[in-house]
């Protein structure tokens, strides 16, 4: 059966909501919004802050059984190079470090170090120094380019077809980045590309989801995109390719849940 829960988020009751979206922000480098706190996508590491009507009844977990530390929210990291990188980097912007980073022979060997934020919840980071270890490529499609030649007018309408927000925040001279649910990055590049021809074809870049494949074609084309070929319709899937003023192809797919499972 296709994937139906995409994410989750872990709720932690904070005595300052400000504080608290400051320090993860600048502190602990998570995109911080009204709505959540997330670092690597919302599949990666995400909280939702919430203000509690009594900033002095906050309550973290409490040590196990053997323990010194309660634990409140852990993290995978997939390699150890990776998890003291993630280590330095706290520490250089003044993380309150609970726990240093330690080794546990019984776990893989398990490496792991926690990060207290200023309500007292312990975050712990941790990981087993898999078999890719020897690799310094991580098999993660972490952003796409996608060439555009008016930079504001390519914002306004991915921004739209996405469902997104634009924050100038996103904002770098020439590149806009959309930050996307599953921790990658669509990166709009103008760079040089004022007088650059648009191409007649080209390959499909990637790929997106939709739960509803009619309503997304009509959604698509409203925005300003052309829809090629139209809506092809096979037994598990249905998919359309999308081309914008740019010449850019993209593919949207919506997977038919329960078939062939």
């Amino acid at each position: 059966m296709p994937k139906q829960i995409s994410s989750s988020l872990t709720v932690l009751s904070v005595s300052d909501v400000a504080r608290s979206r400051a320090y993860y922000r600048d502190v602990l480098g998570f995109d911080v919004t009204d709505w959540w706190a997330q670092r690597d996508g919302l599949s990666g590491l995400a909280l939702k802050l919430h203000q509690s009507p009594d900033p002095g009844r906050i309550f973290p977990n409490p040590p196990e059984p053997g323990s010194e530390l309660g634990i409140d929210v852990s993290a995978y990291v997939d390699t150890w190079a990776a998890l003291d990188s993630l280590y330095e980097e706290f520490r250089s912007k003044g993380a309150v470090i609970a726990m240093e980073p330690t080794i546990y022979a019984d776990g893989g060997p398990w490496k792991e170090f926690v990060v207290e934020d200023p309500d007292g919840y312990h975050l712990a980071f941790g990981g087993v120094d898999g078999s890719r270890a020897h690799c310094s490529i991580d098999p993660h499609i972490r952003s796409v380019f996608v060439w555009v030649r008016d930079l504001n007018r390519a914002v306004e309408r991915y921004a739209k077809l996405l469902g997104l927000e634009v924050r100038g925040q996103d904002r770098y001279d020439h590149l806009h980045v959309f930050r996307l649910d599953n921790g990658s990055e669509m990166i709009l590049d103008s760079n040089g590309m004022e007088d650059a021809p648009v191409p007649d074809k080209g390959p499909v870049l990637f790929k997106l989801s939709t739960y509803d494949i009619d309503q997304a074609a009509k959604e698509a084309q409203e925005i300003g995109f052309d829809i090629v070929y139209g809506i092809q319709r096979l037994p598990q899937v249905s998919f359309f390719n999308i081309r914008d003023v740019d010449g850019n192809t993209i593919m949207i797919c919506q997977d038919h849940t329960g078939v062939g499972s």
